[in-house]
């Protein structure tokens, strides 16, 4: 690699860091914005609808009184204000690249109100997804004159995080919201730059509702516990630690596989001694360690750390304990597979996570089975898969599937930040290059 090549690589992680920055900024706007824009809005909606129908009005003539309020007062003043929402919202993404138009956006709550507080037949993720997308639009024209950080490409970004964190707090959807802000202008592809601020705004969105106990506008009991709220730095600090060691996975193996210079010599030799090497170690730290350990993914899960604790049982500190087990695991799967063996490494990076996960519970002394334990370990699992493998939707869809609804937040969060830590240079990218196989292709 030449100087040219060292310095690229650092140009692309700082431009990676800035992406992050602004992204947790756009996010954390629009996740207030969008989260304040639903509660307000129901607060009203359930307070005039009960006011009106304490005046006795017969319940079919109310939506007359509401249409003649939104047509009559509200769509002369913005003709646009009409209709459901989605159309303008796409428009203004496509046609004026997020740059929303700020009466559309005030006269179409009102309008949505006027509709649905009078038993308008509707719903309301249209009307105030355009109303939050444009309101980010508003807040991001203001920051872009007073810092030159933001530009016309982060204007239609904001909009589409409007959008993601009003749909992430009217269903409680943190990874769900985001997708469907971006799938709903670009069906046949998503880019990274819209989709992950977009989950990271309905993200945002969804645990600010936790926070303040707001319910989702349609509450469903699909979920279960969720995790402390006090711990959620402690979550992003995982998530960043774990983005950090999945990128030490590629150098490790990269180091360990130019070392046995397994494509030259006696291949036999390499992969014999390799494979005895990996099963020393891990046979004289735990035996379930060696092979594919899913007998660990269980009890990881379960809560049954003793489980774990194999020949290290002189050490008193279980956090310890799963230290060096996640260590040894990594270690062994890098020296297999680099000495030649056919192995993978989506099953080690993911029980290497669950651990790195259940070690930071264990330090902070989260009790085990706890909803909190639950969101760090599938943290860990969907942050080291992301920032590994450059699979960070994968990632957080099994993290859902495999945990439950309720560590959506946990997953969407680790595998955004873990992936965005560790961008360039997956492992496979390290295996591809050692195969002799171009990364490109």
């Amino acid at each position: 690699m030449n100087l040219r090549q060292i310095f690229s690589i650092g140009s692309q992680t700082r431009l990676s860091y800035v992406y992050l920055f602004k992204w947790v900024v756009l996010a954390l706007l629009a996740g207030s914005t969008g989260a304040l824009v639903v509660r307000v809005f129901s607060l009203l909606l359930d307070s005039i609808s009960t006011a009106i129908l304490h005046w006795g009005v017969p319940l079919p003539l109310i939506p007359i009184c509401g249409a003649l309020v939104a047509g009559g007062i509200i769509y002369r003043l913005q003709p646009h204000a009409a209709g459901e929402g989605i159309p303008s919202y796409i428009r203004g993404i496509r046609v004026h690249k997020g740059d929303l138009l700020f009466s559309v956006t005030f006269y179409k709550f009102w309008a949505a109100l006027a509709t649905l507080a009078t038993f308008g037949n509707g719903g309301i993720v249209g009307p105030l997804g355009r109303t939050s997308a444009g309101s980010m639009a508003l807040i991001t024209r203001g920051l872009r004159r007073i810092t030159s950080v933001f530009d016309e490409e982060d204007q239609k970004t904001s909009a589409i995080c409007g959008l993601a964190a009003a749909v992430g707090t009217i269903f409680h959807t943190p990874i769900g919201g985001g997708i469907f802000a971006v799938e709903i202008i670009q069906k046949a592809r998503m880019g990274y730059k819209d989709l992950f601020p977009a989950i990271l705004s309905s993200a945002t969105a969804t645990i600010i509702c936790k926070l303040f106990g707001w319910d989702s506008f349609y509450p469903t009991h699909a979920g279960s516990d969720f995790m402390d709220h006090g711990m959620i730095g402690w979550l992003l600090l995982l998530a960043l630690v774990a983005g950090l060691v999945g990128g030490a996975y590629p150098t490790l193996y990269s180091w360990i596989t130019r070392i046995i210079k397994r494509k030259e010599g006696n291949v036999l030799l390499k992969v014999t001694l390799g494979s005895g090497v990996a099963g020393i170690i891990g046979w004289l730290v735990h035996p379930q360690l060696m092979g594919t350990s899913s007998s660990l993914i269980d009890a990881l899960v379960q809560g049954d750390l003793h489980l774990i604790v194999g020949n290290l049982g002189m050490i008193q500190s279980l956090g310890i304990v799963l230290l060096i087990a996640l260590v040894v695991k990594a270690v062994c799967n890098c020296i297999t597979v680099g000495s030649g063996m056919s192995a993978g490494f989506a099953g080690p990076a993911a029980i290497t996570g669950m651990l790195l996960g259940a070690t930071a519970a264990c330090f902070l002394n989260v009790e085990i089975g706890s909803p909190t334990y639950a969101a760090f370990i599938a943290g860990g699992f969907a942050s080291m898969l992301a920032s590994t493998m450059n699979i960070p939707l994968a990632s957080a869809v099994m993290a859902v599937e495999i945990f439950g609804l309720q560590c959506s937040f946990p997953a969407g969060l680790s595998a955004i930040v873990g992936f965005q830590v560790t961008r360039h240079g997956t492992i496979y990218d390290y295996a591809l290059a050692g195969a002799g196989v171009a990364i490109d292709e």
